[in-house]
């Protein structure tokens, strides 16, 4: 799922089998035999067990999560990290977005870039062969490996899941990095410029181009923010003004300065 490309994403693998296989790995002593028999109620071959190895594969090979030791699974990360989804979404994010040579973040920035033309892709096919023409490095791209990304990209926060539609908007991928680093930084309540706000989130979201006008699904996402009242998006005059996307009968298309509140990480 998260390979160098070309990678063929896979529809197995999805977020809630990961973690499922990772609570397994830390109750201990399993062996991967065992583990797949407890996730196939002793279903020693067939779909439920290649689905089992190839969640297995994304947690051990890909995420780093868990280690084969004595031929015995061992969980090796922070308990933490397996508490609950959010938790999980974050190390993942944390992880996966810093490999801008997989065929998951190259496909995303494509998808991120496309803006409300991908409101014209209606099919999951037509996505796939439209990038696969457009970008030479993902010319093998195919519908299954789009159908295995959209998984992962819905869970981590790049958008929403709409029948056939990917719905760009980052909210839960700019709530989870405001949450985790935004204080490294800056300080919760305070108004921050735009400008010194998106130089800041540019090198912690590499996945979108935010040079010039933000992106739809950045836009969308901040508008999101906006409106729940997890940050206010403020424009000054006589100030320096960072443009979003525009959307016809949004007020809010431009900021000069930008106050995140620290209920953002709840």
């Amino acid at each position: 799922m998260f390979k160098q490309n070309p990678d063929n994403m896979r529809m197995e693998p999805t977020p809630e089998r990961v973690l499922a296989v990772c609570r397994l790995a830390a109750q201990g002593n399993m062996t991967k035999e065992e583990l797949r028999s407890a996730m196939t109620l002793g279903q020693e071959s067939g779909k439920g067990a290649d689905i089992v190895n190839r969640s297995l594969s994304v947690a051990s090979e890909e995420l780093g999560l868990i280690q084969i030791k004595n031929d015995r699974l061992v969980y090796a990360a922070a308990k933490d990290v397996i508490r609950d989804p959010r938790q999980f979404r974050r190390y993942v994010g944390s992880k996966v977005f810093l490999r801008p040579d997989t065929t998951f973040v190259m496909f995303s920035k494509w998808v991120i870039g496309q803006n409300d033309r991908l409101f014209g892709l209606l099919r999951w096919e037509v996505m796939a062969k439209t990038c696969a023409e457009e970008v030479q490095a993902l010319s093998a791209l195919n519908e299954n490996a789009v159908l295995g990304w959209r998984f992962w990209a819905a869970f981590l926060g790049l958008g929403y899941l709409s029948g056939t539609m990917f719905l760009p908007n980052m909210k839960t991928r700019l709530q989870d990095i405001l949450a985790v680093s935004y204080a490294d930084v800056f300080e919760y309540g305070q108004s921050v410029r735009a400008m010194d706000f998106v130089q800041w989130l540019n090198n912690r979201l590499p996945e979108a181009d935010l040079n010039g006008r933000l992106p739809l699904a950045v836009s969308a996402g901040l508008r999101t923010l906006h409106e729940l009242g997890l940050i206010r998006l403020e424009t000054r005059m006589d100030s320096n003004r960072v443009n979003l996307f525009a959307v016809d009968g949004e007020p809010v298309n431009s900021f000069s300065h930008i106050t995140v509140q620290k209920k953002v990480c709840e």
